[in-house]
């Protein structure tokens, strides 16, 4: 599999080295194998071994443990458990949604996407097929897919040979990621769900068991040192160190194990519950390894710090804070619009914390328990701030971000707001896509395909200078939040550059405004941008709103999403000189714009969807002003104009109404108390 090892098979730990240095034949369990170990008969201490292994799996505690759910995209659009297992029978196998038929046996280290993209050869090397067929296996009893698990299982271990000293990040099958998850879900249920079968040989479970040591040796010294691959790595070595006690190392993996994610919680939890990396998919990753963790030591009746329980309480808690009023999660850097009633850390929660009614309130949506009584939520560590006028489905919601870069699958998106009304995505953004070298990942990633402001044509800047600091985890994002009954006030700065060398310096300063419970107009959004440039050249500014809309049209400064059914958004700007407004939808030319992802990361899932773009080219300080309004079905925008200077001191600002009133709004009394009038977020006196 890998081409300086292309001579060896594996697994290549010997029977000496195994029977000597892997296994603890001590264990009064082992007192025959070790006899024949002594007497240098290792064809007898192979075959005792099997049948310890054989008496001494605890099938009926591991199926104690609640299933978990198979991730990735190894399956076919509706095709049933059934259909599956006979497609991998029959060695069509599919990774991230890309299908690929082998034939005689799998070659796990091929590539049939169009553009090499690796995570399908990564992640065929999760071996979730084998689970598939453990699961036929137990259904059915039908030997076929034992026989099918044990044929991929011994052409992937001949194939995949474990790399001596390889960094935890390098090779087709052996990243310590994919030992992680293979150790933690596909291997562990295929084991005991199959290893009474007849196909279960006894060189089938030595070579098995070999491969475990390989397994455990790899991830014990070759992890990563952060992030939510540790996570999982952690996870799979603690799997090895609880199902497999006689391995002469099998404490001090379980200790090592549980150690580390101890010392994480302080490393990758902001104190208000958001995962380091800032992203709502990788947030549920991490939950569902540290969830799987103590579900196996409960099971097995081993201890588990009450630290680790306790904090991911808090961690849980994200999903009710951010949930928009469908059921879903935002899709907030590389993450997913996951449903919290699906999700598997959500179903585990509700178990482990049964005095968490909201929990039970998300997860069962709203059939059971109660939600929170705050409506608007801040996040004053990871930067987001969600505001809503109550928790039903026709709630009025949005998701501001004024937080950190985060530690990994980032997005240029600093002041990226999103909006959801009357049951439905009004103010979306490009989503996420497959981690490959396309136009549609540079897009995804890029400042273009979220909504806040590029200036002269380029994006922000964040990645070239970012360095992580542990202790930054423990500042908070220095954002300005106010929230009352009638309204909720946020203000955020991005001054991190813009441009491939983060050589635009242009200050940029969104304060939202959400009146929720104004008595002359339903709730709607002011978003006020302030850009301030370090020099005195004019600039050129591109406000983006991405619509989650099949169709939109612009008319003059006004803007609006044209849904036959359902909810609408419009879109209102202040008049000023030099800003006019466009709508971009698929275009590929000179750059990517107007395109959405797919919910599955599947390569070629994206579409053309509307932009309103809003350009505006000024010198010196600048104030633009956006009214968003969200209306129900059949309703009108009542808004007629906003009436804004565009001087960046001003702080008036007017909506006129269609019925001749107006709602005059001075942003200074939004911010909580006048005295914050005097402060300098721009250098020009807020």
């Amino acid at each position: 599999m890998e081409n300086r090892q292309a001579h060896l098979s594996g697994p290549i730990v010997s029977d000496y080295d195994f029977f000597t240095r892997s296994i603890d034949t001590n264990l009064p369990v082992l007192e025959d194998v070790k006899k024949a170990v002594e007497s240098k008969d290792f064809g007898t201490a192979r075959r005792l071994f099997a049948e310890h292994v054989r008496r001494s799996l605890r099938s009926d505690l591991y199926f104690q443990i609640p299933p978990h759910e198979m991730q990735n995209q190894f399956f076919l659009p509706g095709e049933t458990l059934e259909e599956m297992g006979e497609r991998i029978l029959a060695l069509k196998l599919v990774s991230c949604g890309t299908p690929h038929q082998f034939f005689g046996k799998v070659d796990w280290s091929a590539n049939p996407t169009f553009n090499q993209y690796m995570e399908w050869t990564w992640q065929l090397n999760r071996h979730w097929e084998w689970e598939v067929l453990a699961k036929r296996y137990r259904e059915t009893g039908a030997e076929k897919y034992a026989e099918g698990l044990v044929n991929l299982f011994t052409s992937w271990v001949r194939q995949a040979v474990v790399p001596e000293n390889a960094p935890g990040n390098s090779t087709y099958g052996w990243r310590t990621i994919e030992c992680g998850i293979r150790m933690g879900n596909a291997w562990p249920y295929a084991l005991h769900a199959c290893y009474r079968s007849p196909h279960f040989t006894d060189d089938v479970l030595i070579d098995w068991y070999k491969s475990l040591w390989e397994h455990a040796m790899r991830l014990r010294g070759h992890h990563r040192e952060e992030g939510n691959w540790l996570i999982m790595e952690m996870n799979g070595l603690s799997h090895i160190g609880v199902l497999c006690p006689e391995f002469r190392e099998a404490e001090n993996w379980r200790n090592y194990a549980q150690e580390k994610l101890i010392g994480e919680l302080n490393r990758q939890l902001y104190p208000d519950g958001f995962q380091i990396e800032l992203s709502t998919n990788y947030h549920e990753v991490v939950l569902i390894n540290y969830f799987q963790v103590i579900q196996l030591y409960q099971a097995y009746g081993y201890p588990i710090a009450p630290e680790i329980v306790n904090a991911l309480e808090n961690a849980c808690s994200i999903h009710v804070k951010l949930m928009m009023p469908d059921g879903r999660l935002p899709d907030v850097n590389d993450g997913c619009w996951l449903k919290v009633s699906a999700s598997t850390s959500m179903s585990e929660a509700t178990r482990r914390y049964p005095h968490r009614q909201d929990f039970l309130w998300a997860y069962t949506e709203g059939q059971e328990g109660r939600p929170p009584v705050e409506t608007s939520i801040p996040l004053p560590y990871s930067g987001y701030y969600v505001m809503r006028n109550g928790w039903d489905r026709q709630a009025v919601w949005a998701m501001f971000d004024a937080g950190p870069f985060g530690r990994g699958h980032q997005h240029e998106d600093k002041l990226n707001l999103l909006i959801h009304a009357y049951g439905k995505l009004l103010l979306t953004e490009g989503g996420n896509y497959a981690y490959d070298d396309s136009e549609m990942r540079r897009y995804v990633l890029s400042t273009r395909s979220h909504n806040t402001v590029r200036v002269d044509g380029s994006d922000q800047n964040r990645r070239m200078a970012y360095r992580w600091r542990a202790e930054d985890l423990h500042l908070q994002a220095g954002a300005k939040w106010h929230s009352s009954e009638a309204f909720d006030f946020v203000q955020g700065t991005y001054d991190e550059g813009y441009g491939a060398l983060a050589q635009i310096r242009v200050t940029h300063s969104r304060s939202v405004l959400f009146l929720k419970n104004h008595p002359l107009v339903s709730p709607c959004f002011l978003v006020i941008d302030r850009l301030a440039p370090q020099d005195e050249q004019s600039h050129n500014y591109e406000f983006l709103w991405h619509l989650h809309s099949e169709s939109a049209f612009v008319q003059g400064l006004n803007s609006f999403t044209l849904n036959r059914e359902g909810p609408n958004l419009t879109l209102i700007t202040n008049k000023m000189e030099n800003l006019a407004a466009k709508i971009v939808k698929g275009q590929t030319e000179s750059e990517w714009q107007g395109w959405k992802t797919a919910e599955s990361f599947v390569q070629g899932e994206y579409a053309p969807a509307p932009v309103v773009v809003y350009n505006l080219t000024a010198a010196g300080p600048v104030r633009v002003v956006t009214l968003l309004f969200p209306t129900n079905t059949g309703e009108k925008c009542p808004v007629k104009e906003v009436e804004a200077s565009g001087e960046v001191h001003d702080r008036q600002i007017r909506l006129n109404l269609l019925n001749g009133q107006s709602i005059v709004i001075d942003e200074n009394e939004y911010i909580g108390t006048r005295e914050h009038q005097s402060n300098d977020l721009l250098g020009i006196g807020l």
